[in-house]
């Protein structure tokens, strides 16, 4: 069964409304024609138009030594690793007649020398590798700003993080520093890149929010609908989870508008969640609301025909999985995220039942995991999580492991399904006991992974390799209603 909602029709009207007016983030100024934070940009610290100094960044409003920087008193701060005046220590000068004006570290040795060696430039006596420098980020002196890193000689975040209660999406680098806030609708809760551009869904304005990828220029696209609840990117066009008619729009970027909505089910409770695509056909996770609802099943629509598609059908719903064998006793499965590795889909089920509050929020037994075979004509097995991952939730590939946040239990199940049937190892507690955390969505990026916390704006940081110990910030600040939500995470390109 399929049908038009209006969103299609009423797209070139929305547009046509929108308008030049800047609109700031929450608790962002505007200086000049640009939004920005008072609070922690280094180019209008404390009030617009006044810059920190080198070696400094902006934190709460006064300038103060950046990461890496050490302060070697009178005002000055300095990277210990490259500065000539200060070289390997506050004080410590290069001299010209001595070993050297220039300062370099080489194989974790710093000391003078005469000549900045290959393939370290001479920034002013600073022995500089431009391709990773933050001071020196692709030419001498210059630098990036709060929440970048210099990758390939260019300052860019490592991540975006989408904060629901004050509708926004924040740059942060791998250190979580997080840089300015850029406005994103009314409650963002979905992410992805598509096109040169990130896209940000949200629930609550039932917009798309466009932007480029240093986040510098963005407009906010009104698409009607009710309750955006996830967003994924495939072949080039954008498919939103739009839960209040339980339907799938897909977006093409370059068109700049809606060009199909599928509906997904008879009633508009069926509520889909996570989107996983194996070829051209999309399995999409039908979270449902209760047991009257409908959803609680994969739903597969099969966009063979998206390529030369601007019209609708562009997709047909073709399949119906049902999850509700998973379920334990009392509950219902509540499929929600879902990923694809080669010709497997993963779905991850939550299986809660009736609480004391009257909806479904406490667990009826372990988290599990449907697993998919599409090449077996979308046979479908369950794996048991385990009774210390409650709540299964978040879903990310890194290898050959599968990685499941737990948000009842507060921990994550790395899944190893590299071959043979889905293994979970031991679940792996990123927090100490007595902290409490509700992991949510995960990504990794170069090599780390990242999980939000679905009560705050944290989100922490974990090496899937459990050598590097995990760390964690506030990314999302609190709202002017008293709460904060980390919603989702995405990688930088």
């Amino acid at each position: 069964m399929r049908r038009m909602a209006p969103l299609v029709a009423t797209l070139a009207l929305a547009l046509a409304a929108c308008s030049g007016e800047k609109i700031c983030a929450l608790g962002e100024t505007l200086c000049g024609d640009t939004c920005t934070s008072l609070l922690i940009d280094s180019r209008n610290c404390g009030a617009c138009g006044a810059v920190c100094g080198a070696y400094q960044e902006c934190d709460g409003g006064a300038c103060a030594c950046g990461p890496g920087a050490e302060d070697c008193g009178a005002g000055t701060c300095a990277d210990l690793r490259t500065s000539p005046g200060n070289c390997g220590a506050c004080g410590n000068a290069c001299e010209a007649g001595l070993d050297g004006p220039r300062c370099a570290t080489v194989d974790g040795a710093t000391a003078c020398t005469a000549a900045c060696p290959a393939p370290l430039a001479d920034c002013a006596g600073a022995c500089a590798e431009l391709a990773s420098d933050r001071w020196h980020c692709g030419a001498c002196g210059s630098a990036c700003q709060r929440g970048e890193s210099c990758r390939d000689g260019a300052c860019r975040a490592d991540l975006y993080v989408a904060c629901f209660a004050t509708d926004d999406v924040r740059p942060a680098n791998r250190d979580l520093r997080a840089g300015l806030a850029r406005k994103a609708g009314d409650g963002p809760i979905a992410l992805a890149v598509a096109g040169g551009r990130l896209f940000a869904a949200s629930a609550l304005s039932h917009s798309l929010s466009s932007f480029a990828l240093d986040l510098r220029e963005g407009v906010e696209i009104s698409l009607g609908g009710s309750d955006f609840e996830g967003l994924a990117e495939h072949g080039g066009r954008l498919f939103v989870s739009n839960a209040g008619p339980g339907s799938l729009v897909v977006w093409d970027p370059a068109l700049d508008r809606a060009v199909d909505e599928v509906v997904l089910g008879d009633l508009s409770g069926v509520n889909p969640r996570g989107v996983a695509f194996v070829g051209d056909r999309a399995y999409v996770a039908l979270y449902g609301t209760n047991a009257d609802s409908g959803g609680q099943e994969v739903v597969v629509v099969d966009f063979s025909s998206l390529g030369t598609c601007t019209a609708p059908p562009c997709g047909e719903v073709v399949r119906r999985i049902s999850m509700l064998p998973a379920a334990g006793a009392g509950g219902l499965p509540f499929p929600s995220d879902a990923v694809a590795d080669g010709t497997t889909v993963y779905v991850a089920l939550a299986n809660l039942k009736l609480g004391a509050s009257g909806y479904y929020t406490d667990p009826a037994g372990n988290g599990k995991l449907a697993v998919i075979d599409t090449a077996a004509d979308d046979a479908v097995t369950f794996v048991d999580l385990g009774p210390r991952c409650t709540n299964a939730g978040g879903l990310a590939l890194a290898g050959g492991v599968l990685w499941v946040s737990c948000g009842a239990s507060g921990n994550l199940v790395p899944v190893d399904v590299s071959g043979g049937a889905p293994a979970p190892g031991a679940p792996v507690a990123l927090v100490p006991p007595d902290v409490f955390f509700a992991p949510g969505k995960l990504a990794f990026c170069s090599g780390s992974g990242y999980v939000t916390d679905q009560w705050s704006g944290t989100v922490v940081r974990f090496d899937p390799s459990g050598v590097e110990a995990p760390a964690s910030a506030v990314i999302c600040p609190t709202s002017d209603a008293g709460w904060a939500w980390a919603a989702v995470v995405e990688c930088v390109p």
